[in-house]
């Protein structure tokens, strides 16, 4: 089993979670709004009359969990939804769980 946390853009996540849901790779999933730094290097905006430079952009944080085999699956699917040739696309990470424990089971 491996946890696979993807940041993406914030107008890709919802589609990307919607696709990822519907797949038979994956059965739930968490996602949480978030700010990133990376070589994207934010960038400047004007509000009033002055110029501000932005260097936390928006990102979206998805988590789920899913089985070795269904890796690449997972990869395909998310650089086809989500790429888009720029810079701030965002990342894929996968973390090996050694062990997963389900709280509503009884011991």
């Amino acid at each position: 089993m491996m946890r696979v946390t993807m940041v993406v853009r914030p107008q890709r996540a919802e589609v990307l979670c919607q696709r990822l849901l519907a797949s038979d790779l994956v059965t739930e999933l968490q996602a949480q709004e978030c700010r990133g730094y990376g070589r994207q290097k934010g960038h400047l905006e004007q509000y009033r009359g002055a110029e501000y430079a932005i260097d936390f952009l928006p990102k979206v944080l998805v988590m789920c969990w899913i089985a070795d085999e269904d890796k690449e699956a997972v990869i395909e699917m998310v650089c086809a939804l989500c790429r888009t040739g720029r810079i701030g696309d965002g990342k894929i990470f996968f973390v090996p769980v050694v062990r997963a424990i389900d709280l509503a089971d009884e011991a």
